[in-house]
């Protein structure tokens, strides 16, 4: 638990100075103390209070950018819209599920099984990424602490969906075209007939959409699979929206 507190921490810590707290400190121990009373009048786990108290303040904050963003008066009387290209996302050792989710979702997510702390680190400044992980104890490294570089921290409580879910509110994505759920890589679609030796005779009979990694150059199609992965992300990107 002292871990999964130390990054509850750290995140309210974030969220504060989003909200240009002047009294940092004081705020972070109110969300603690909020969190343990919680847990007693709702007879709630510890991590589950923590997360209802991180997701209620990091609401707030999109609800009040959201508001802002309302108001906001455009020469041309557009709405506003998102232009940033979606950040480089770097996952831990641990979240090798997260990364192929986050492909799916059009998201180039790169992953690496037992990467060292120190590595990582050093890839995703150089990647210029923003590092995604679990471990309560790399967020208290000077260079995710100070924002050198940007993070996401997820609590190692929630599924994989929810750690999904929680990616696309802190970063505000959305779903895009999907990329290769292997490595990342941009998919392009190919020609039917120059696949026949590669494709199942029962999929090359109802199949007629295919597309190629132009990094890795593994096949995909369309199947009750990716119906499933694509009704997810719907959901997802609906929720993402209405935050």
């Amino acid at each position: 638990m002292s871990r999964i507190r130390r990054g509850y921490e750290a995140r309210f810590r974030a969220l504060l100075r989003q909200l240009h707290a002047r009294r940092l400190e004081l705020g972070v121990q109110w969300l603690l103390a909020r969190a343990e009373q919680l847990s007693r009048c709702e007879a709630i786990s510890h991590a589950d209070a923590l997360t209802r108290v991180h997701d209620g303040l990091s609401g707030k904050i999109q609800r009040d950018r959201a508001r802002v963003a309302r108001a906001s008066v455009f020469p041309s009387g557009a709405p506003a819209t998102n232009s940033k290209a979606p950040p480089l996302l770097l996952c831990d050792a641990g979240l090798g599920g997260l990364a192929r989710w986050l492909r799916a979702a059009g998201h180039e997510a790169l992953w690496k099984p037992d990467i060292a702390d120190d590595e990582l680190l050093k890839q995703a400044r150089e990647l210029g990424a923003t590092l995604v992980t679990t471990d309560s104890m790399l967020v208290e490294r000077r260079l995710l602490r100070d924002a050198i570089i940007p993070s996401v921290w997820l609590p190692p409580t929630l599924t994989m969906f929810e750690q999904l879910a929680l990616v696309f509110r802190e970063l505000r994505l959305t779903a895009r075209e999907p990329r290769c759920m292997s490595c990342g890589g941009e998919l392009r679609s190919v020609e039917k007939e120059t696949l026949r030796d590669r494709v199942p005779p029962r999929t090359w009979r109802w199949v007629e959409e295919y597309f190629l990694c132009t990094r890795c150059n593994k096949l995909f199609w369309y199947g009750t699979h990716w119906q499933h992965i694509q009704s997810r992300l719907r959901q997802l990107d609906v929720g993402s929206r209405t935050v």
